[in-house]
């Protein structure tokens, strides 16, 4: 084979995916052209009816999400939990945090989410279009969320049981809870790994209690996390 054959196959193996493979990334930061790539932890997903909820939120306070994607181990149904508002965009539909909600059908599945945040005063993406009214309408409230979603992230120490508590704040009573345990790592976890760490709440009075469970598989300096979500709502408990 000659050199110019050489340089056309290289070419074409490149081209075709056959080449040495580059570092991952998502397509949260497609067609945004300003735009801070957020990576976060490989969240553990049980088995069942009951979804997994993850939040992952951008550095920076003026910042928005443009743009979600994640990276899966395993099958899953992933979905983020959206405002409704017009346009749909960042800003509208996304703030500066997202909450992912993940389901599988296996006994034990993961992904880890991905960000692309923007700057709140724009330059994410495309300019808005439509006409900006000079009057309001004084007579309409703004709408109140009937919920508070209170979340806590505890880096759990390397020992076989530690407890974990959260509530909702003065003047809140507590609705529901779940947790979420997450490793940051920068390949996919095994499947011992990933299910190494057990976590499982109960309802204490006003506060929510996680006892995170650590077994023999769970691989040694990796930082592993809890992630507790109390659902409030305003008033006496």
């Amino acid at each position: 084979m000659n050199h110019r054959l050489l340089l056309l196959f290289l070419v074409v193996a490149t081209v075709a995916g056959v080449g040495p493979s580059k570092a991952e990334a998502g397509t949260e930061c497609d067609g945004l052209i300003v735009c801070i790539p957020v990576t976060g932890p490989w969240v553990q997903v049980p088995g069942g009816g009951t979804p997994t909820y993850y939040q992952l939120a951008c550095p920076g306070r003026g910042q928005v999400i443009g743009g979600l994607d994640a990276d899966r181990a395993g099958p899953l149904e992933l979905s983020f939990l959206g405002t409704l508002g017009g346009p749909v965009g960042p800003g509208v539909t996304t703030g500066r945090a997202a909450v992912f909600v993940a389901r599988t059908t296996r006994a034990l599945s993961g992904f880890r989410p991905r960000l692309g945040c923007i700057p709140g005063g724009g330059g994410g993406g495309r300019s808005r279009t439509v006409h900006e009214p000079t009057r309001q309408l004084t007579a309409v409230a703004p709408p109140v969320d009937a919920t508070i979603r209170r979340v806590k992230n505890v880096r759990l120490k390397d020992v076989q049981r530690q407890l974990v508590a959260h509530a909702c704040l003065e003047g809140e009573r507590l609705l529901s809870f779940s947790q979420a345990v997450a490793f940051r790592t920068a390949r996919p976890p095994s499947l011992s790994a990933l299910g190494s760490v057990r976590a499982s709440s109960r309802r204490a009075g006003g506060r929510v209690l996680v006892t995170a469970r650590s077994g023999i598989t769970r691989p040694e300096s990796v930082r592993v996390e809890l992630q507790i979500h109390a659902i409030c709502v305003r008033g006496p408990s």
